[in-house]
Parts: C-alpha cells; sequence; structure tokens
C-alpha cells in the first residue's frame, strides 16, 4: 500500500522542518555567540545568518575576518564551497512542482539538510508543491536566523557581565567548527580534511597565519575536485 502523500501546505512543510529546525538551534546559537566575539554586533549577527545562512561558511568568515583575508578571497573559497548547491537544484527541478517564483524562494533557504528532507520527501513519487517547500525552507531558516540572534544577544550579555564568562565565550568558535566537522566527516571526505588540517597547521607552525585559512581550504577543495 502506498503511503499517502503529505498536504501541499505551508504547515506540512513546516513540520517536517521541525528536526531541522531543533538541529539548527545549538549550532546558530554557538555561532552567534562566537560572532560578537569577534567584534560583531547583534543586527550584524542576524544580518549575515539571514543573509549567507550557512553554518560552514558562516563559521569559516568568523575566522577569516579577524584573519584580515581580502573581501575578493572569501567571496571566492565561500563560493566554491557552496557549489554543490546547484547540484541540489538539478536534482530537484523535475521533482517539485512549484512554479518560477516559489522554486526561488525556496532556492534561497536550499541547505544540505533541507535538500535532503525534500529528496525524501519525493520517494514514492510525490511532487511538493511550492507551499510545502517554503514552509519547509522558511522553517529552516528562521530557526538559523533566530538561534543565531539569541546567541549573539547572550553572549554579548555574558561578556559584558562576567570576565571568566568571557573567556570562557572564546571557546564557542572552535567548539562550533569542531561541531561542523564532526557532523559532515565521511569517509569518502575524510583525506581532504586531513590535508587541510596540515596545509593549515603547516602554515601556522612556519609563521604564516595569514595562509592557514585560505592554504587550508583551497587544499580542501583541490583534493574533492580531483578525487
Amino acid at each position: 500500500m502506498t503511503p499517502e502523500a503529505p498536504p501541499d501546505s505551508f504547515r506540512a512543510g513546516l513540520r517536517a522542518a521541525m528536526p531541522i529546525a531543533l538541529g539548527y538551534l545549538p549550532a546558530a546559537f554557538a555561532f552567534g555567540a562566537a560572532a560578537t566575539g569577534i567584534g560583531l554586533g547583534v543586527a550584524e549577527v542576524g544580518a549575515m545568518s539571514a543573509i549567507v545562512f550557512s553554518g560552514a561558511n558562516q563559521a569559516f568568515l568568523l575566522a577569516a575576518i579577524p584573519a584580515g583575508m581580502s573581501l575578493p578571497l572569501m567571496i571566492l573559497l565561500t563560493g566554491a564551497a557552496s557549489l554543490r548547491h546547484l547540484l541540489y537544484g538539478l536534482v530537484l527541478r523535475s521533482r517539485i512542482a512549484a512554479d518560477r517564483t516559489r522554486r526561488a524562494v525556496f532556492a534561497i533557504g536550499l541547505t544540505d539538510e533541507v535538500f535532503a528532507t525534500a529528496l525524501a520527501a519525493t520517494a514514492n513519487g510525490w511532487r511538493p508543491g511550492g507551499r510545502w517547500l517554503i514552509g519547509l525552507a522558511l522553517t529552516a531558516w528562521a530557526a538559523w536566523t533566530g538561534g543565531s540572534l539569541i546567541g549573539a544577544a547572550a553572549g554579548d550579555a555574558l561578556r559584558q557581565t562576567s570576565e571568566s564568562a568571557a573567556a570562557a565565550m572564546g571557546f564557542a568558535l572552535p567548539a562550533l567548527f569542531i561541531g561542523l566537522m564532526l557532523g559532515s566527516v565521511r569517509r569518502e571526505v575524510a583525506v581532504p580534511v586531513a590535508l587541510a588540517a596540515a596545509i593549515a597547521a603547516l602554515a601556522v607552525l612556519t609563521g604564516h597565519d595569514r595562509l592557514a585559512i585560505p592554504g587550508g581550504a583551497l587544499a580542501c577543495l583541490s583534493a574533492r575536485w580531483f578525487r
């Protein structure tokens, strides 16, 4: 017996996004707390999360900005790291039933987790409609942005009221990096990740700190492209 397809409604998309939203909140909170540690204001943190909407890229930017990386290089590296989203769009293109405008809105929120959820929903031949897709993507986006704002406000308040808390919050950025890495490391990406770590460590040990981030990122991306 074929399972009943979910209704094409915003509310159904919102319900489908609940596991994503719950998973985003801790990482978004950590990002917000770490972002205030490099001098970003709460509004700036919210704007970054709302516009960039990428945990990996935003964590990268928190390290790249204090390191003084040039804007063109930051754009190049974050763009290269996001190329997989073009493939996500191509995979879903013939599997969803939405007009061009709703597809464009959905594309803004097409993260790894949103893609996986949307693809799983098509497993039995159902073609998600625009309202369901927007409910899915918008809920995930709101959770990430809201969690970032809460984390930024909490981190800022803690730094102003407690020196020990301010010192402890310094671990928020490394913890965010580690959490994102452990959540995405699989056998096929273990070698690129190890290569990136080795290149970055070599740059730091030889006194070329500014080359650590771009060198590690380029090494990782190159290893993935040439596999």
